[in-house]
């Protein structure tokens, strides 16, 4: 049997062979011959196969392909891809291997859940699955509550009385495992490890792409072969770079969030009226906190956790609120359950109708297999005063309501354009999703739920976002996701460090976390520990989302007395003046695949150590950050090889070493690079659209270094297109010489302006150097110590100028 090239593509029997990069080949085995040339769903940006770098076929009949880095090895016969019929050898630097399909890998470096649901400090992830081509773990993206109420459901058939989380489902899984149903012991099982993600230590992955829905004029279809093999393998040896940026060739880039978003978010799962959000705007401009989202939690609806009618109790003039919120600089989010559409809401009639059905054979329960999705969730709803917010009738839990498939595209158009149009031009500006409805072979529900809200919104001029759990393969394409309902506890702080950092392994770079967790320990019990409050308030401030939230708790950073305050607006304050920073690596994950928050192997994949640091991370390639997460201070860190400045104290550290260190309670340990050039700015209250009229460069001696800084509009989709801004900085040193030079600006943004105010701190130079400009006037110079701090106003975008500091 021979084979046949088309196109850049081999077909040899029943296989086809790709090359999408030398170190990227798709795999394919179909009986009928009927091969995949549509996107799917995972793979949603597939790029245009490459030549092969050899072809041959050899006498024993045996098919060689080879890239730059993979070589195949295909027997072709009847069979599907199995151990006899294909094998793949690859070498990428020192490393090589050989692989096939009943490989398993056990030094895969882990992906991310759907979400953290109940997540204990005795319920946690601790190790990695086993990674291989034919093995899946779908319970790890399910949510815990599901397992939770199937538990509990066992338990009160049996008799036995349960409320919610009492026993609780950590209980329940290590102490009496044998009595719950044997799914619930399978969802637990695999929740014990990370699901593989795409890096491994053994420098290859293979992503299984064969159940994966087709798309077709932009919406889901079917596979022509549904018993059809569709693989990727993924060849990088220890360059894991390259493996983030095959994997989002592949499957999609990183979107942009808005510069607002990387500003302080406020949500609370509480009843809180619209005078409530005005007084926490106030206390928080009144205390000098920075500020910029409110997310509004299921009270605003009028009924339960689903409608979109506002509750006039509430809100009675909801869009003159949303106008009030908005002329203050603040963005506002809403909390939206999409499992259906009860009879009571106002849309419920004209929306049966624009469906062709009859709304009185819904509200009867003829139309759907499920009357109310709602009436599933087991538990009593609890208030810290006794009182339920919401406590729907029997009659009401009896009535069917409107269900949407998400799947189906006229019903998600009805859908969104019907029920959420009319709350955007209230002035919400983005959705935050909690719950999916999408129904379809091969498509995860929540990715596709999350996939028509965020195209949707990318349908304004204004750059699109939500915030909702992830979805499996795929989800790093609609940021920013939330970890949800974890307890309050230093084990589950320290697991979400690790949590936020590997989940860009799978392209997730934007998780949100519930800052000080979202169940207090004590229901009805609104604060927890303060020393834990404030550690997790500063993780925040140095992960990519900063969003207070909690069930019925106490977060407002001045509910905890005056050291905390001034603690958190610490935090707070140095959060917004590195929102320069941030937004310049959200550019650099939307080309490259890299997250805000990287693994220290990402860039010390050499360093066995590199891999022992679940707790702490590098943000970006030069700032590492070790948050406390123990109580009392006491802080273990890793420095990997090369020089690094410890930020809060200035003092200078040669690794690779490890440190002990006490930290007090307003401190975070960052570590900045040695040759870092880092944009900050100014403090501010609202991190606002547009770049801040003042930039702040934060220079570290010690070692050459360079930054090619990016800023745009801050809100618009421009930025798809090459819009924007770069400008390029460089330290160098010469003898006696320290030289900083900024090159002039290339490109441009939406109102960018003609001139720019340069602020510029010099950490590491040898106190009262001679100090000279070219290119720009000095309007003010002192030396703090041996950190020197230069103002430049006004220079302008087009110019160039050069700093020189001689020793003398």
């Amino acid at each position: 049997m021979q084979y046949q090239v088309v196109g850049d593509r081999v077909v040899c029997g029943s296989a086809r062979f790709s090359a999408l990069g030398q170190g990227l080949i798709r795999l394919e085995w179909s009986a009928t011959g009927q091969f995949e040339d549509r996107p799917t769903v995972q793979a949603m940006t597939r790029p245009q196969a490459l030549p092969f770098q050899a072809i041959a076929w050899t006498e024993a009949g045996v098919l060689q392909l080879q890239t730059e880095l993979i070589q195949i090895h295909y027997r072709p016969d009847t069979q599907p891809f199995n151990d006899n019929n294909l094998q793949i050898e690859w070498r990428c630097g020192t490393q090589k291997g050989s692989w096939t399909p009943t490989t398993v890998d056990s030094a895969n470096l882990g992906g991310t859940f759907c979400s953290l649901d109940l997540i204990h400090r005795n319920l946690r992830p601790t190790e990695v699955h086993p990674a291989a081509v034919e093995r899946a773990y779908p319970y790890t993206q399910e949510w815990l509550y599901n397992p939770m109420k199937k538990a509990h459901l066992s338990l009160r058939d049996r008799g036995e009385t349960t409320r919610f989380e009492e026993p609780p489902l950590w209980y329940l899984d290590r102490h009496r495992q044998e009595e719950l149903p044997e799914e619930v012991r399978q969802v637990l099982q695999e929740w014990q490890r990370f699901p593989p993600g795409i890096l491994s230590r053994s420098g290859y992955s293979v992503l299984n792409d064969s159940a994966s829905a087709p798309l077709e004029n932009n919406w889901l279809a079917q596979r022509f072969d549904p018993e059809s093999q569709d693989w990727y393998f993924f060849a990088y040896g220890s360059d894991y770079a390259q493996a983030l940026q095959n994997f989002v060739q592949l499957c999609g880039p990183v979107p942009m969030l808005p510069r607002w978003a990387f500003g302080v978010w406020f949500s609370l799962f509480g009843q809180l009226y619209d005078t409530d959000y005005h007084n926490l705007v106030k206390q928080f401009e009144a205390l000098d906190l920075p500020l910029d989202v409110l997310i509004l939690d299921v009270d605003w609806h009028l009924s339960g956790w689903c409608g979109w009618d506002w509750n006039p109790e509430f809100f009675p003039d909801a869009p003159t609120f949303l106008k009030q919120i908005h002329e203050q600089g603040l963005h506002v989010g809403a909390n939206v359950h999409p499992e259906g559409l009860a009879p009571g809401d106002s849309q419920f009639q004209a929306l049966c109708e624009a469906r062709g059905l009859d709304p009185d054979d819904v509200k009867a329960g003829k139309v759907f297999a499920i009357r109310n999705p709602m009436s599933s969730w087991i538990f009593e709803s609890w208030h810290p005063s006794g009182m339920a917010e919401y406590k729907p009738t029997q009659a009401e839990l009896e009535t069917g309501w409107l269900l949407f498939n998400l799947a189906e595209p006229e019903e998600a158009r009805l859908f969104m354009q019907v029920l959420h149009g009319p709350r955007e031009a209230d002035g919400i500006d983005f959705w935050w999703i909690d719950g999916s409805s999408a129904i379809h072979p091969g498509v995860n529900s929540q990715l596709w739920t999350n996939h028509v809200y965020f195209t949707h919104l990318a349908n304004r001029s204004q750059r699109p976002m939500i915030l909702s759990r992830t979805g499996g393969i795929g989800s790093h394409r609609y940021p920013a996701q939330f970890s949800a309902d974890t307890y309050s506890q230093w084990e589950v702080l320290q697991l979400l460090v690790d949590f936020t950092a590997r989940a860009g392994n799978l392209g997730v770079a934007y998780w949100s976390h519930d800052l000080g967790g979202f169940y207090n320990h004590v229901p009805g019990v609104p604060y927890i520990d303060p020393e834990l409050y404030v550690r997790w308030v500063q993780f925040g401030c140095w992960s990519p989302v900063v969003r207070l939230h909690s069930d019925h708790g106490k977060r407002e950073p001045w509910a905890y007395g005056q050291w905390v305050l001034d603690a958190v607006r610490q935090a707070f304050q140095t959060r917004i003046q590195f929102l320069p920073y941030f937004y310049h690596l959200s550019r650099i994950a939307y080309e490259t695949g890299l997250p805000l928050c990287r693994p220290l192997y990402l860039h010390y994949s050499e360093d066995p150590a590199a891999y022992e640091q679940p707790t702490q991370y590098v943000l970006g390639d030069r700032v590492l950050v070790a948050p406390v997460v123990e109580a009392g201070g006491y802080r273990s860190i890793y420095l990997p090889v090369g020089g690094w400045w410890h930020r809060e104290t200035c003092k200078f550290y040669r690794g690779a070493q490890q440190l002990d260190l006490y930290v007090p309670l307003h401190q975070v340990p960052v570590f900045v690079k040695a040759g870092a050039i880092l944009p900050l700015q100014p403090m501010a209250l609202r991190a606002g659209n547009q770049p801040a009229a003042t930039l702040l460069l934060e220079v570290y001696a010690g070692d050459a270094g360079d930054l090619d800084f990016y800023e745009d509009d801050g809100m618009s989709q421009a930025y798809l297109t090459e819009a924007g801004s770069r400008r390029r900085f460089t330290q160098q040193q010469a003898s006696s010489q320290h030289i900083l030079t900024c090159e002039a600006i290339r490109g441009t943004y939406a109102d960018m302006p003609v001139a720019r105010n340069f602020q510029v701190h010099w950490i590491g130079l040898t106190p009262h150097s001679r100090v000279t400009v070219q290119g720009a006037e000095i309007s003010d110079l002192r030396w703090v110590g041996d950190r020197l701090e230069v103002t430049l106003p006004q220079v302008p975008q087009a110019a160039s100028w050069q700093l020189v500091v001689t020793e003398e």
